[in-house]
């Protein structure tokens, strides 16, 4: 990511995190991420000791800022392979069956929001 991006982070760290992480060290790991690539919101709440809360209030205004973009991620709970992304909360289906094990899995039990890099100039 570049300056112009990582200033906007830099401001949404001390807003949304209010120092509860060492800004300096989540702005290098943030750079290392560059546009398309997969940003898992666990990730972040492990490495920096967040509540899932937190994490995601963090990670949905840079969303607002345009940095990242959401998606919905779905996995097999079973033999957790992952079935790709789907965009939009209203396109989810109500269920999906697993390419590998062929289980029918329920989406919002077997889904989560994850984000890409859209932006990093």
């Amino acid at each position: 990511m570049l300056s112009n991006t990582l200033s906007i982070i830099e401001i949404v760290i001390q807003n949304k995190l209010n120092k509860k992480v060492d800004e300096d060290n989540l702005i290098n790991f943030l750079k290392r991420y560059k546009k398309n690539m997969w940003l898992y919101p666990g990730v972040i709440k492990r490495k920096y000791n967040l509540s899932i809360a937190e994490t995601y209030d963090f990670l949905n205004e840079l969303e607002k800022q345009g940095i990242l973009q959401s998606y919905y991620e779905l996995y097999c709970s079973s033999c957790q392979k992952s079935m790709g992304t789907i965009r939009l909360f209203n396109e989810l289906p109500e269920t999906f069956e697993c390419e590998l094990c062929n289980e029918e899995l329920q989406t919002l039990k077997n889904s989560f929001l994850i984000y890409k890099v859209i932006r990093d100039d």
